[in-house]
């Protein structure tokens, strides 16, 4: 299997070696094949025809004429909940030349796109490059017979003892070794997730709270696993008549369960601080950093919007295992005055973009 983040390399690559191939190329040097495309009946895929189009559109000609001699076999399956395809490419005789399995997708056009590039990757050759014989529409010419050195005079035998060793003892012809085919390194089993997002949190500080959070994610087709910084300010910055400024800032470890695609139950583990700075009217109690530890439950369900690019929103409670307070000491007191102390129970809500490179 090929990893999807070099796509971006193999079609540029294929860009400029289409055109070299096909403005100079012979006919009896165009590679073509028999298409063989096989599909679930209950899976919605684009038709062989949207495949052989796509695929020849790369070549700048049609790959695939009724008179190719070797076959190219393209079949869909299920894969953990996603669709993969299976090329194999054999030659005349039906031996295999080529297998490669395509990255499971979500989509089926989004799986023929990523065949028709493996294709042209594979076999579309650069300008000065020969194709493979086996692959070619029309078999290549034998090659000429290389014409006889002219006859030598026999060389005079010289005479030795019967005892003595072979002059020139026969040589045994080596055998050539067979070149081994380096195997294509297989992809990895998950997808890289990069998100940004939007937080509204009512609870976690002394008023409405608003921030944001940035994640970093590998993506299983059962599971996935993240990392995410989110902070969060007070909004107001008054408690009690007091100006105070707090914020929460916490990193979230984001183990998650995927389910029917789209959607996620998490169980995020939080740790970080709680950071109060007081306003300079109180007497003590000018500011303050708490450790903040929680864990709870997050459900998230993700809106594709275009081929890399998805629109999460997601609600969560958090548990709060250390609870941060406000306290000070007023002018003219003496007794330290709590004036905040966070919930045990703290809901928030977010809105942001997903990207997958």
């Amino acid at each position: 299997m090929r990893y999807p983040g070099i796509n971006l390399l193999t079609a540029s690559v294929v860009t400029f070696a289409a055109p070299a191939m096909a403005d100079d190329a012979l006919v009896d040097q165009r590679l073509a094949f028999r298409l063989e495309y096989v599909v679930p009946a209950d899976v919605r895929c684009p038709t062989e025809a949207a495949l052989a189009e796509l695929t020849s559109a790369k070549f700048r000609y049609d790959v695939f004429p009724e008179s190719a001699r070797a076959s190219l076999s393209v079949t869909v399956r299920r894969a953990g909940g996603q669709l993969e395809a299976v090329l194999s490419a054999r030659d005349e005789q039906g031996t295999v030349q080529w297998e490669e399995t395509a990255t499971p997708r979500g989509k089926c056009n989004d799986l023929v796109e990523d065949v028709a590039l493996m294709v042209a990757v594979r076999f579309v050759t650069v300008k000065g490059e020969k194709p493979e014989a086996w692959a070619l529409l029309v078999p290549p010419a034998p090659p000429e017979a290389p014409n006889p050195p002219p006859p030598s005079m026999p060389l005079p035998q010289l005479r030795r003892r019967a005892y003595e060793e072979p002059l020139f003892p026969p040589s045994t012809p080596s055998t050539p070794s067979t070149p081994s085919t380096p195997s294509a390194p297989d992809a990895p089993p998950f997808r890289t997730e990069l998100s940004a997002a939007a937080v509204f949190a009512p609870f976690d500080t002394p008023n409405v709270a608003f921030g944001g959070a940035i994640q970093v994610s590998l993506r299983w087709p059962w599971a996935s696993l993240g990392v995410e910084f989110r902070g969060v300010g007070d909004a107001l910055g008054e408690v009690a008549e007091v100006p105070v400024r707090t914020w929460l800032l916490t990193a979230v470890g984001l183990p998650c369960l995927v389910i029917w695609e789209r959607a996620r139950v998490c169980m995020p583990i939080s740790g970080g601080f709680y950071q109060a700075t007081v306003g300079s009217q109180a007497k003590t109690g000018q500011g303050g950093a708490q450790p903040f530890v929680g864990v709870g439950l997050r459900v998230s369900y993700d809106f594709p919007i275009a081929a890399r690019i998805k629109l999460r929103g997601y609600a969560e409670v958090m548990a709060a295992g250390t609870r941060g307070e406000i306290e000070l000491v007023r002018p003219g007191a003496r007794d330290t005055e709590q004036i905040w102390s966070m919930p045990f129970i703290l809901p928030s809500i977010g809105v942001g973009a997903i990207w997958e490179p």
